[in-house]
């Protein structure tokens, strides 16, 4: 099968993708070309419209400028991100006026509009609410990451930092706090400290100052992947759901920061129901009296297992694919 990889330069988006791709490849032979989606809003809205006012025209406009000679041979066209999912419909329009290919169309996350035009639609379960008609969706649980059955290493931890985020305050003071409550309990292990494009420069400033007082301490930009296989424990922020699912889908413990939600909602209870499962750790962080805190450690369950969705959505999708080829 040749698939057709639509990508909008989004971390967490391509990694979900990937991920779905790895693991479909271990049962299917794929060959895969990627192409980079770069426009802005305002194309984005242009080409929604356009999609919704013909939305069964068969119009020139929706293929000029795509290289389609370069993709006559596409099975599947898949993708994850707003400015993808038009393109998809786009790129599946186009072979089908010129070459009369019926093109699969894969949907990764939930699109804003025209979802009864993807073929199948690989979706969270904390995002079901926004589709009425079920019939070709694959439902997943959080976010799709790869499997990891290599074991860790006892001397590294992994501490992963999101920044402001919708879903809940991103105390820099207390997540300090709790880094170095972690340094005091696990003085030994060498702590590989990872930011996200969301981390104020200010928490970096804090982070690079605490690195001064700690020898054992690491802030590093790249190597993430590899370095939360090798991990034996990774702390990670709640806001940072893709780094926590990324976590759970490989040996070692998961731990999270204590963190106050601005309002319950989807991202909020998918993350109060593992805590809930006890499938991850978390730290507690409570007043005593004014000006004195208490941080203590909840660790997951023991005997956990490795988080494996995708694993079980790669297979229902291959499924899918072969009933449509």
């Amino acid at each position: 099968m040749n698939i057709l990889w639509l990508k909008d330069g989004k971390l967490g988006h391509e990694k979900q993708v990937k991920a779905l791709l790895d693991e479909l490849s271990k049962t299917k032979d794929i060959k895969i070309k990627e192409h980079i989606i770069d426009i802005t809003k305002f194309e984005r809205i242009l080409e929604t419209l356009f999609y919704f006012i013909n939305p069964n025209k068969k119009s020139s406009y929706w293929h000029n400028n795509l290289n389609l000679v370069e993709y006559e041979d596409v099975d599947i066209i898949i993708g994850a991100g707003s400015n993808v999912y038009i393109r998809i419909l786009k790129f599946k329009r186009g072979l089908k006026t010129i070459y009369n290919k019926d093109v699969i169309a894969i949907s990764v996350l939930v699109p804003s509009f025209f979802t009864n035009k993807f073929d199948i639609i690989c979706a969270p379960k904390h995002d079901s609410h926004k589709l009425t008609k079920k019939g070709n969706i694959i439902f997943f649980e959080g976010s799709l990451a790869n499997v990891s059955n290599d074991e860790t290493e006892e001397d590294i931890g992994l501490i992963g930092i999101g920044g402001k985020n919708k879903h809940y305050i991103f105390d820099q003071e207390k997540i300090i706090q709790q880094i170095e409550y972690l340094l005091s309990i696990y003085p030994n292990k060498k702590w590989h400290i990872f930011s996200s494009r969301r981390t104020s420069t200010k928490m970096i400033q804090e982070l690079n100052l605490l690195s001064k007082n700690f020898t054992n301490i690491f802030l590093v930009q790249e190597g993430f992947d590899k370095m939360i296989k090798k991990a034996s424990i990774k702390i990670i922020t709640k806001d940072s759901m893709n780094m926590v699912y990324e976590s759970i889908s490989t040996k070692g413990k998961t731990v999270l920061f204590s963190m106050k939600y601005f309002k319950k909602n989807k991202v909020t209870k998918q993350i109060d129901k593992l805590i809930q499962n006890r499938q991850v750790g978390y730290l507690e962080h409570s007043k005593m009296v004014d000006g004195l805190s208490k941080i203590t450690l909840q660790q997951q369950n023991e005997y956990h297992e490795i988080f494996s969705e995708v694993e079980k959505v790669a297979f229902k999708l291959a499924k899918q694919i072969e009933k449509k080829i």
